[in-house]
């Protein structure tokens, strides 16, 4: 069985999970057109492109409309491509989905986009 999420993809029912408390995890621009820009993940589905309903709007047009996601599942973050038009590279290799860790660099267009996680202490 499968469920129509925000971004008209289907995923599992179950697959996608709230962030859970202690982790703080974040996506950094760090080459491209917005170098700098940071978006700190609180939903558990986080969609990458240039329509002002993203939650991450990149002015880069080489991103597709709405370009690829990153989102919590599993007790993991994941990556996938939305069929964009240019594709996308999780560090340097072709994306269609992957489980993605701390470090990991994710290139939509000209833009390359890090996940950053740090873990909070009580």
């Amino acid at each position: 069985m499968t469920n129509k999420t925000l971004i008209d993809e289907p995923l599992k029912v179950g697959e996608v999970a709230a962030i859970p408390g202690e982790i703080d995890a974040r996506l950094q621009i760090v080459a491209g057109p917005d170098t700098g820009k940071i978006l700190y993940l609180e939903d558990p589905i986080t969609v990458l492109g240039r329509e002002d309903d993203c939650h991450m709007v990149l002015d880069d047009p080489r991103v597709s409309n709405r370009h690829a996601i990153v989102y919590f599942a599993g007790g993991e973050f994941r990556a996938r491509d939305l069929n964009s038009t240019n594709g996308s590279l999780i560090n340097g290799s072709a994306l269609t989905e992957c489980a993605i860790s701390d470090g990991d660099d994710i290139r939509v267009g000209k833009t390359v986009v890090r996940l950053v996680v740090d873990f909070r202490e009580d």
